[in-house]
């Protein structure tokens, strides 16, 4: 069994609910690797749900006492393909989010969808509404439970038979390294078409 070297967690934050919404819609929607627009499936802990009522979920954040930034997180494992299955990595994008809450930063709501067919590895986006921002330590932190939360998700899936053992390489690692970049590209493209529209 190959253990996993480390987690990797990208953020951002706005505080309009309208860019917010963009965000679900482009992770949502981003081009898998053949260049087709995808309908991946929103989830958050209690399952899937429809874009129309993420939308309404993060309005009604937004209209909540207290300020509410909204996160648009990364969360990957620094692995190549998924060793969890769809429950596996929902589950463990539950238990991150958990994990800010107990460092005592309410969350408000989240909206996330997982990414298996975009970039060489397997990842999860979330938006996230919360009370404040995050700081360096709590992302240490997050990054460090990260690495605990799946492989206790894994160990979980190879109890049950689900898991596939899908060992790590130095090509896969390039690989993640390149998907970064190209996550910074998307940011700044997606800055410049904020610019343009206002």
């Amino acid at each position: 069994m190959s253990a996993r070297a480390f987690s990797v967690v990208k953020t951002s934050y706005t505080r309009s609910a309208g860019e917010a919404k963009g965000s679900v819609r482009y992770m949502q929607h981003r081009q898998d690797d053949a260049g087709e627009r995808q309908a991946r499936p929103l989830f958050d802990r209690d399952g899937e749900l429809t874009r129309q009522e993420a939308y309404e979920r993060l309005d009604r954040a937004a209209e909540s006492d207290g300020k509410t930034y909204f996160y648009r997180l990364t969360f990957n494992p620094g692995e190549g393909r998924a060793d969890l299955d769809e429950h596996g990595r929902q589950a463990w994008a539950a238990e991150q989010m958990a994990r800010i809450e107990a460092q005592g930063n309410r969350v408000k709501d989240w909206i996330a969808v997982s990414h298996t067919d975009q970039g060489q590895h397997d990842h999860i986006h979330v938006l996230a509404a919360t009370s404040r921002t995050l700081q360096k330590d709590e992302l240490a932190d997050l990054r460090t439970y990260g690495r605990e939360s799946y492989e206790q998700q894994r160990e979980m899936q190879r109890e049950l038979g689900l898991y596939q053992d899908h060992p790590g390489s130095i090509q896969e690692l390039t690989q993640l390294h390149q998907h970064e970049r190209s996550y910074d590209e998307d940011r700044a493209y997606q800055r410049q078409q904020q610019r343009e529209r206002s």
